[in-house]
């Protein structure tokens, strides 16, 4: 299914990821300065760090991507729901007495302005017909 996406709503969405990056790694600074503060020697802190931080990463990694899908589903959702919204709106208002009067008016009208262009155009050429024939006889 393709998504018309607007230029403001791309914006806001890559708002949104900037917002969710710059928590996530927020999250991260602190788990590295608590895991920094456990293990004061530096041998072990670099190879015990390493694999830390690969664990933590990996973990963190798997949330963000379960919490992108959820939102993606979401607002796949949510799009969904106001499309279908607008689609029963406008066949609301199609429906009604006062549309459908309006439409009947407007085809009335369309079929009169035809009418009356059919005259004009036929008046236009008989008074034409009349002006060669007129100019004819006089000159």
């Amino acid at each position: 299914m393709a998504i018309n996406i607007k230029a403001k709503d791309a914006f806001y969405a890559a708002l949104g990821v900037t917002d969710v990056a710059l928590d996530k790694a927020k999250d991260l600074a602190g788990g590295v300065r608590t895991y920094a503060e456990k293990n004061r020697e530096p041998r072990t802190f670099v190879t015990a760090s390493a694999a830390y931080l690969r664990e933590f990463a990996s973990k963190r990694a798997k949330e963000l991507q379960k919490q992108l899908t959820k939102r993606q589903r979401n607002a796949t959702r949510t799009y969904n729901k106001l499309a279908k919204r607008g689609q029963t709106l406008l066949s609301r208002i199609r429906r009604q007495a006062a549309t459908q009067r309006a439409a009947d008016q407007t085809r009335n009208a369309q079929r009169q302005v035809k009418r009356a262009a059919k005259t004009v155009r036929k008046a236009a050429s008989s008074a034409a017909e009349a002006t060669v024939a007129a100019a004819q006889k006089v000159g």
